[in-house]
């Protein structure tokens, strides 16, 4: 199905029927935009589980015996997710142990989807989306937030060439996926250039709004 690292394919993923129960809140916007931290306060305010895709990746990378390890390491050393088969496979799973496990129906999917096609593909095998919260930053305040935390974090992603690749392709690829959800009036545009207290106060608004039946409050 998809090509990764020019040869190796995976054909063999079971991806599972569509969910109708579930809430899933999208969290798009640009490198340094805030996704990360903003969803780490809406968890604490909500009944929601916050799904990082690094995070899932990583956690099936670092489990012994995984069977997608070596594939996600690979994909993960060259600055790609993929593939995006793996990736909606893992998602269902974390989703289905964190209604299991935790009594949790709605979800914060942070960092993915990246392009159309994983969206088309999470759409149809995992769950519509519900709504879309775009942290909308300009690019010079973004930049300067990642220069800050490649100081304090160390992180390999945080230089200056690979934060304007970053740039870059969140443009070429993540626009259009908040441009068609926008389309289709699933997308609460968020300002995100200031603290992040007023940041988040405006999208506890939004979520009031626009999900208040299906979010309990904690």
């Amino acid at each position: 199905m998809t090509s990764v690292s020019g040869s190796t394919t995976c054909n063999s993923i079971a991806l599972e029927p569509l969910h109708s129960d579930i809430t899933v809140i999208y969290v798009l916007g640009g490198p340094g935009a805030g996704k990360g931290t903003l969803c780490a306060e809406v968890t604490r305010e909500f009944q929601i589980k916050h799904l990082s895709v690094g995070d899932v990746l990583r956690n099936e990378r670092d489990t012994p015996g995984t069977k997608y390890g070596e594939l996600i390491a690979r994909n993960m050393e060259e600055g790609r997710i993929g593939p995006m088969e793996v990736t909606v496979h893992l998602y269902n799973g974390a989703t289905n142990a964190a209604r299991q496990n935790d009594d949790i129906n709605a979800f914060l999917i942070d960092g993915f989807p990246r392009k159309m096609d994983q969206l088309q593909l999470f759409e149809s095998t995992l769950s519509r989306v519900a709504l879309a919260l775009f942290l909308d930053s300009s690019e010079d305040i973004r930049r300067e937030r990642l220069y800050k935390r490649a100081k304090l974090e160390s992180r390999l992603d945080d230089t200056v060439d690979i934060i304007q690749k970053r740039f870059q392709r969140f443009n070429d690829t993540c626009m259009a996926v908040i441009n068609y959800l926008e389309g289709e009036g699933r997308v609460e545009a968020i300002v995100a250039d200031g603290d992040i207290n007023s940041v988040y106060s405006d999208v506890i608004h939004a979520l009031q709004n626009f999900l208040q039946d299906d979010l309990k409050r904690r």
